[in-house]
């Protein structure tokens, strides 16, 4: 069940990617009018959803080296989520300081780090384990 629901999130990331970076805009930016896509953005996100269904296929997807990095990136959005973010508008807008993130963005940016770091130590201790 877990696999199916992933992989639907996955085809949905690779079949309508500019949807959904407009609508994590709108909900995400105080004026997502204001914000310059990078060319490479749209593309970078639907190559993001094949990855994460190349991921999905394999079992226990959090392990070895992908678990690694995933939790190394885990970690730097619950330890310093402003620069994350700052870091990840860099990449993919042209003019990330004209753009301005809503009040909640932050705090949410630390607790998804926070999840990603404990789903990858669970992943790495049951591999551990096995």
């Amino acid at each position: 069940m877990r696999r199916t629901l992933l992989s639907v999130i996955g085809l949905v990331m690779v079949s309508i990617p500019r949807r959904i970076v407009e609508t994590a805009e709108t909900v995400a930016f105080e004026n997502p009018e204001d914000a310059i896509l990078r060319g490479w953005t749209v593309p970078m996100a639907r190559l993001e959803g094949i990855g994460f269904l190349l991921l999905i296929r394999r079992t226990g997807f959090l392990s070895g080296v992908v678990g690694v990095v995933f939790g190394l990136v885990g970690s730097a959005a619950a330890v310093v989520p402003r620069q994350y973010l700052d870091f990840g508008l860099s990449l993919a807008y042209e003019n990330p300081n004209d753009i301005t993130v809503k009040s909640w963005v932050i705090p949410v940016t630390r607790v998804l780090g926070i999840i990603a770091l404990v789903l990858t130590v669970v992943s790495l201790r049951s591999e551990g384990d096995d």
